[in-house]
């Protein structure tokens, strides 16, 4: 194995969001709200007509927020709900009377307090409210169709990352792959090859520090550690509090009575609620933090930076750098546009001089009031000599980064220039 192979993989971490599963026929966050809306008119839908009619009343409520946000920027950007925004002010109404300006300044709408009488006429015996009830149906039935993977095809785009494995078999190669993403297009993809590693074993979780002979063997096999930050649809955890993997779970090992029907499944939805001191994600958060510390260059592929806690962390460690040697190399087609083809990676590839511009975005999420109930303490600074910004999708870059030119892998190639050149100047 390259030498080159195993410097890179020591520098490099993966971090994505919901656009890098879109290529496998999942659907992103704003695609979600749209199905939700349509569920809402249906006759034959998940949801029962008192839970439609507040869906919808929520979804009026969310498309005047977005407008609102537009408007605050003066034209400069085109804010559209989604499905964690959804969550929110789900939530956010749900806890109306904890939240302590309501006494003075609360005065919700008749209709919401009307949906909830009706819903508790209908429901006497329901242990759910009318939110838990909204929020256990979209994680429970329409997660799993939304996040389905229709066919083995739709995953092809990750063959390359496959083959790079095939063809380098050491272990000590492995990638550090972070994730928001609730979906299952990674581990069902690499279950096969047994290359990935997400902290169960034998479908119970035991985290990223292995203690017995068989943890350290998975690990040593695997070539991927995959931490998913906001868990996942085949989570479940008992009421003991051990969490399971249940996609391929075995017969009797858990008690329908055992599990709350609250965290079935055992995942994180929308904003907000992402500062757990609940393990796995207080332990995962806390790898997350001390990966981006210990790494050069974070990949940032499929995520649109609306998460202000995550923002939080790759930020402060970019700019808290002496050296200011640590690079953000971003992969989306739709965050900006104003972008140039470069014949060197055939990628489209933001002009340094431009950076600013997505700067800017940055700095308008992280001031937000409406991502973050304290957005003062958020960090807002970012120097545009920091990351590079790559327009293309999850599917382009993989297929360059993973196959060799002239004898050498794309990665390689790529974070050589980086180390060789400075930002300003690498891709004219």
């Amino acid at each position: 194995m390259s030498s080159d192979i195993l410097d890179t993989f020591n520098k490099i971490m993966f971090f994505t969001g919901a656009g890098f599963s879109k290529t496998a026929g999942c659907k992103v966050s704003g695609e979600m709200l749209k199905e939700l809306e349509k569920l809402s008119n249906e006759t034959d839908s998940y949801f029962t007509s008192i839970e439609k009619k507040t869906i919808k009343f929520i979804l009026s409520c969310l498309e005047y927020h977005a407008r609102w946000r537009s408007l605050e920027t003066n034209g400069k950007y085109y804010y559209t709900p989604n499905i964690e925004e959804f969550a929110l002010l789900l939530r956010r109404i749900k806890n109306r009377e904890n939240l302590l300006p309501y006494p003075i300044t609360g005065n919700w709408s008749d209709k919401i307090v009307q949906l909830e009488r009706e819903f508790i006429n209908e429901n006497q015996n329901s242990e759910l409210d009318l939110y838990d009830s909204i929020e256990t149906k979209i994680k429970t039935k329409c997660y799993p169709d939304w996040l389905e993977i229709k066919n083995s095809e739709q995953t092809s785009y990750l063959d390359p990352i496959a083959n790079f494995f095939r063809d380098n078999p050491n272990s000590y190669t492995k990638l550090d792959w972070f994730t928001l993403n609730n979906d299952l297009v990674l581990e069902n993809y690499f279950h096969a090859e047994n290359a990935l590693y997400n902290g169960f074993i034998s479908e119970k979780w035991v985290g990223f520090n292995p203690k017995d002979k068989e943890q350290e063997n998975t690990l040593n096999v695997s070539r991927i550690n995959y931490y998913k930050l906001h868990g996942s649809i085949d989570w479940v955890r008992r009421t003991d509090g051990i969490i399971y993997n249940n996609f391929n779970i075995n017969d009797g090992m858990i008690n329908k009575d055992d599990i709350d029907s609250k965290t079935n499944p055992f995942l994180i939805f929308g904003h907000g609620t992402k500062l757990f001191t609940v393990d796995p994600f207080f332990s995962l958060l806390h790898l997350f933090h001390y990966k981006v510390s210990e790494k050069k260059y974070f990949f940032i592929i499929g995520y649109s930076f609306f998460d202000p806690h995550i923002n939080n962390i790759i930020f402060n460690e970019l700019m808290s750098n002496p050296e200011q040697n640590k690079k953000m190399v971003i992969i989306n087609p739709n965050l900006i546009e104003g972008v140039r083809y470069d014949d060197k990676y055939s990628f489209k590839i933001l002009q340094n001089t431009s950076n600013i511009e997505l700067v800017n975005f940055f700095q308008d999420i992280q001031k937000n009031t409406f991502y973050s109930d304290m957005p003062e303490f958020n960090i807002s600074k970012i120097s545009p000599n920091s990351f590079i910004y790559i327009n293309a999708t999850a599917e382009d870059f993989i297929s360059k980064m993973f196959v060799k030119y002239n004898g050498k892998y794309g990665i390689i190639n790529f974070i050589q220039d980086l180390e060789k050149e400075s930002t300003t100047n690498l891709f004219e």
